[in-house]
């Protein structure tokens, strides 16, 4: 099942194997068997995707050198990331009056069973944070793992969004989250290209336009 509801042929049905911490490219879907090998798989999307190669490795150069195969940059555990959900996209935020307030929330989540320590949050660009509030819905496991997504959420004041500009356009605000787990992993202020485009958890930005 998936949120209470019977799997889905989308989703892997029926059977789909889960691999908590890992990323969605190991958890294989319309699972029919399973060989235990001493080789690793040779199969094209397990070379040719889901890899992280260095900044300076473009594909033409993966192919002629081999980059592709290389172990030591395949993505397997998650990497932290989080992201705002309220306010949605083209959101409207209508005034009633003075004091007015308005909950900022979102999610985050870590790989390796790492917890989501703090989640902060930014209203003018990232110059200034303040701690949000996250709500944990899972108790760690016997080892100490955490497996699920945290939720998080932060009261602003809506005229804050009317005063408050950021480095890159001082007429608007921009929301920016960012997260840090217990090994102190925190989200890069910026992308880091790499030619599949994977894995980048800079902050996640929500422009304000008033």
């Amino acid at each position: 099942e998936q949120n209470g509801e019977r799997l889905t042929p989308d989703h892997g049905y029926p059977l789909r194997l889960v691999i908590p911490g890992y990323i969605g490219g190991r958890m294989i879907k319309w699972l029919s068997e399973v060989s235990v090998t001493s080789e690793e798989s040779d199969n094209h999307f397990h070379y040719m995707d889901n890899r992280v190669l260095p900044e300076f490795v473009d594909a033409e150069r993966a192919t002629a050198e081999g980059w592709w195969y290389k172990p030591d940059f395949i993505i397997n555990e998650l990497n932290i990331n989080s992201a705002i959900a309220f306010p949605g996209h083209q959101e409207t935020v209508r005034l009633t009056g003075k004091g007015q307030t308005y909950t900022v929330g979102g999610y985050a989540y870590s790989g390796g069973g790492r917890k989501i320590i703090r989640v902060e949050l930014s209203l003018d660009g990232g110059k200034t944070w303040t701690l949000t509030t996250i709500k944990r819905t899972e108790k760690p496991t016997e080892f100490g793992r955490f497996w699920c997504w945290v939720f998080w959420e932060h009261e602003v004041e809506v005229s804050d969004l009317f005063t408050m500009g950021s480095g890159v356009e001082p007429d608007r605000a921009m929301l920016c989250c960012r997260a840090w787990d217990a090994a102190m992993n925190r989200q890069p202020d910026n992308i880091v290209w790499n030619v599949m485009g994977m894995m980048n958890n800079s902050y996640f930005r929500i422009h304000v336009h008033r």
